[in-house]
């Protein structure tokens, strides 16, 4: 075989080869572009509906104005604070004294022992 031919040959099928490399890269990125443009209409398909779906929700409800009726209920409190009053101690004993119904100062009982804490 001349050389001439077999270079002839390899030119060509390299030709066709790089050709066929080319376009399936054309037609892979026009796959990858179509798929794109799928999800981005999904994606508006879904925002459209969700936004129609909230309106109407909004649009059913039906708001309700009720009065409502009722006495006003007024409790007045009044304490009675003597400032001016002074009482000396004897005469604190003996309201004490009329209170509790004892006849001894308060301040004589024992408190308990206190218990150690448990540990």
């Amino acid at each position: 075989m001349h050389p001439y031919v077999i270079l002839a040959a390899v030119l060509a099928w390299g030709t066709s080869a790089g050709g066929a490399f080319l376009y399936g890269q054309h037609v892979g990125a026009e796959h990858a572009a179509a798929s794109a443009a799928r999800v981005d209409q999904a994606i508006r398909d879904t925002r459209d509906a969700a936004q129609k779906g909230a309106a109407d929700a909004i649009a059913a409800l039906k708001p309700v104005n009720k009065t409502i009726v009722q006495k006003t209920q007024r409790e007045i409190t009044e304490n009675v604070v003597y400032r001016d009053c002074r009482v000396p101690p004897a005469g604190v004993r003996l309201a004490n004294e009329a209170i509790t119904g004892r006849t001894e100062p308060a301040g004589d009982q024992q408190l308990p022992e206190a218990d150690a804490a448990p540990r």
